[in-house]
């Protein structure tokens, strides 16, 4: 089943990525892994998008759908997917549509990792990065919460989405993944 994880930095997308993927035979597609090794590789596409990520800016959403499409097509996708870091807007949203049909893949199954902002506030500067600060946390959040809504609003009326508590510890939020998962199957 492909899967796409939303939420706010902090929301623990990517750890919770990372455990349904070890449990196989799924693999976790990161947006912000592919564009690190597009650059590093120094692909057609890395090339790109290099100037981009250096100057903190966003890579346009034609590029972004561009690596996606690439990596959907690659084998090891053929048995499920755990997409994280996109779709960020609506653009991509329906690119993604386009992309898994000519793919003849399923849509995917959307989890929201519902999170507080004093608890996504709390994770990210516990991290220790040196450019988590409170005031860069929270424009990064603000930004966030414009590009996300619409998406989720895009998802909700497909009847895709499935919202988990991100506020929980990281098996409580596992174990809430793992009933939203279900549930959702048997709906």
């Amino acid at each position: 089943m492909p899967l796409i994880f939303l939420g706010p930095p902090g929301a623990g997308k990517s750890t919770q990525g990372k455990i349904l993927a070890q449990q196989g035979p799924i693999v976790h597609i990161s947006t912000g892994e592919l564009l690190r090794k597009a650059i590093v590789a120094q692909t057609h596409l890395g090339k790109e998008v290099q100037p981009y990520v250096e100057t903190g800016q966003l890579v346009p959403d034609y590029l972004i759908m561009e690596i996606m499409r690439k990596r959907l097509q690659e084998s090891d996708t053929k048995l499920g997917w755990i997409l994280e870091g996109c779709p960020r807007t609506v653009t991509q949203a329906q690119s993604l549509d386009q992309i898994l049909s000519s793919l003849n893949q399923p849509h995917p199954q959307v989890i929201y990792f519902n999170t507080d902002t004093s608890v996504v506030i709390q994770r990210l500067l516990n991290r220790g990065r040196q450019d988590d600060n409170e005031r860069v946390i929270l424009h990064h959040l603000q930004f966030f919460q414009r590009q996300i809504i619409p998406v989720i609003e895009f998802y909700q009326k497909q009847k895709l989405l499935v919202s988990v508590n991100g506020n929980q510890s990281i098996n409580e939020v596992t174990s809430s993944l793992y009933s939203a998962l279900q549930f959702s199957v048997l709906a």
